[in-house]
């Protein structure tokens, strides 16, 4: 007598769905005939919703795919940026700043983009004018004098006959002692505690010092 070998059957949990990410392509294939075998003639919209269930399922399966790749890709490159940003270390650089911090401290200067000769930069404490600076601006960097500044946050404006001076920023100049990847970005701990995103930096190099 011949004997006739059964296939294991495939035990699965009550919960279990195939879903088309796993799915074999022969076996996709049999479901889905299997599916037209019991389909309604007169309704031929079930196909259309079953390609369109098949497309969308795959669309979501590639954009799925592509995120995670996408995801490798900026691990690799923090990585590699990590890696060649270590020698920046000890190196001194200028940071954006929206307020000027006696508390902190540190070397407040002006980075303008243009020579702007006879400039009053105007220090405020919340709108209380608190030091007014008489000076010209060379291209570069401009060190700005605050040693009589009492502690606290202030902000800056830069005026030329009552009109506000376009093209310059403020920075603050600081020796980086540490680098590290937070949430994806640059950061770059300074000699004064603070930590900047690599992306202020607005000066490098042969600072001019005045």
């Amino acid at each position: 007598m011949m004997e006739v070998s059964l296939q294991k059957p495939k035990v699965v949990g009550p919960d279990y769905v195939q879903s088309f990410d796993n799915m074999s392509a022969t076996d996709f294939m049999k479901i889905y005939l299997e599916t037209l075998r019991y389909q309604d003639p007169f309704r031929q919209q079930d196909l259309s919703k079953s390609l369109e269930d098949v497309v969308r399922l795959n669309q979501i399966k590639f954009f799925t795919e592509m995120k995670s790749f996408i995801e490798g890709m900026t691990s690799w490159m923090n990585q590699m940026t990590f890696l060649q940003t270590i020698d920046m270390i000890g190196k001194e650089f200028v940071f954006s700043s929206n307020i000027l911090d006696t508390v902190k401290g540190g070397e407040y200067v002006i980075l303008s983009g243009e020579k702007v000769s006879g400039v009053k930069v105007r220090v405020y404490d919340g709108e209380e004018l608190v030091k007014e600076i008489s000076m010209d601006l060379d291209a570069g960097l401009n060190p700005l004098p605050l040693d009589d500044l009492p502690d606290g946050q202030f902000s800056v404006k830069v005026m030329k006959d009552g009109f506000e001076v376009q093209g310059w920023e403020l920075g603050v100049r600081e020796v980086i002692v540490s680098v590290g990847i937070v949430n994806g970005e640059l950061m770059l701990e300074t000699a004064s505690g603070r930590r900047f995103p690599a992306s202020r930096i607005i000066y490098a190099g042969g600072e001019n010092r005045g």
